[in-house]
């Protein structure tokens, strides 16, 4: 019975109508004389997110006959229908996959609806979230440091001594130019997908700084990163004589062109992660693996180093920080993972 609902979503344009008024009027921007809807600040991979946990809870409803379509989303909500709702979840997802869905589900109904009383419904995804972090995950490989970022920078440096370079060779050159970037700049992928150069990649002094306003970021907090001094030489080959031979490049100030007159998509630019590190690991590694690879190189150089990881990634501290502290603390973080990757590099240290 249970393996029917492991991936019932109803898609938008099935949702009942006063669903998709209600969901449209989140993102109203409104006027003098209509309020701005409750979540134009949600970011766009949060609003995809959000969607896919609202559609999930509608297609479970559907499937158990419970989607009334006279009704308004806050009339079909109870405590024990939620409960069953996560209780399915809970027989064929993983544990925070189960959360994630719960959680997401509250956070658009309490946008939809701010003046009602959600305090049950913040206890019910509190004790979920507990149980979900209780339970065992299964933890997916992921590679080294000391072995992507010299392993990146000598596929680089490979492909600039190809003459003439083909076409195939450029596309290889870019795609390894990433992998090295993500090692010591971290960034999340919708950051590394609209990478303009002199907005977001400037050289400052003798440096590359990459960095993102508070608008731009998932957590709405400035992040800054330093290029590592390795990785300078083969960025500048890249800007200089690599990316010049991708048509799209010169109308066009994003980092990462692409091979048909326009800079790489998201999903392209993810599926080429993957093939590359595959290509020159023999082991695929996700985007965000690259966040955990960079925390895992300063938990395992010290432990002062591990303190380093939470401006570094750009996570929510649990206080209220000064924002030029969080500045400060991200450009000391960045430096000091590159020195660390530098030190590996050179022999002088080891991550193990």
């Amino acid at each position: 019975m249970s393996a029917r609902y492991r991936g019932i979503h109803l898609p938008f344009d099935q949702w009942p109508e006063a669903d998709r008024s209600a969901w449209q009027a989140l993102f109203r921007e409104g006027d003098v004389l209509d309020s701005r809807g409750a979540a134009c600040d949600w970011a766009v991979a949060t609003r995809r997110t959000n969607l896919k946990h609202y559609s999930r809870w509608l297609g479970w409803l559907n499937q158990v006959g419970d989607l009334d379509t006279g009704l308004i989303p806050l009339r079909r909500v109870s405590l024990e229908r939620v409960k069953a709702y996560a209780q399915v979840l809970r027989e064929t997802l993983s544990s925070r996959t189960v959360a994630s869905a719960v959680i997401g589900l509250k956070c658009v109904l309490r946008k939809m609806y701010p003046d009602e009383d959600w305090r049950w419904l913040k206890d019910l995804t509190n004790r979920v979230d507990v149980w979900a972090e209780g339970m065992p995950t299964r933890t997916r490989k992921v590679l080294p440091a000391e072995q992507v970022f010299p392993g990146a920078l000598a596929e680089l440096e490979r492909l600039a001594g190809v003459a003439p370079m083909s076409w195939t060779d450029q596309i290889q050159y870019r795609d390894a130019l990433i992998v090295a970037l993500l090692t010591c700049c971290p960034v999340r992928m919708r950051n590394l997908t609209q990478i303009e150069v002199g907005k977001h990649l400037r050289r400052v002094g003798d440096q590359w700084h990459l960095g993102f306003e508070a608008h731009e970021t998932k957590i709405r907090q400035p992040i800054i990163y330093v290029v590592a001094a390795a990785l300078v030489p083969w960025l500048e080959y890249f800007l200089a004589k690599v990316r010049p031979g991708f048509k799209g490049a010169a109308g066009d100030d994003r980092l990462w062109p692409g091979s048909k007159d326009r800079p790489v998509a998201y999903d392209t630019l993810y599926s080429r992660i993957l093939l590359t590190t595959k290509r020159l690991f023999g082991t695929a590694v996700a985007p965000h693996d690259f966040r955990t690879m960079a925390a895992t190189a300063l938990a395992n150089s010290s432990p002062e180093d591990a303190l380093h990881a939470r401006p570094l990634l750009g996570h929510r501290s649990p206080r209220t920080t000064e924002r030029h502290y969080i500045r400060a603390n991200q450009l000391q973080a960045s430096a000091r993972v590159n020195a660390v990757l530098q030190d590996v590099r050179d022999g002088k240290a080891s991550l193990k």
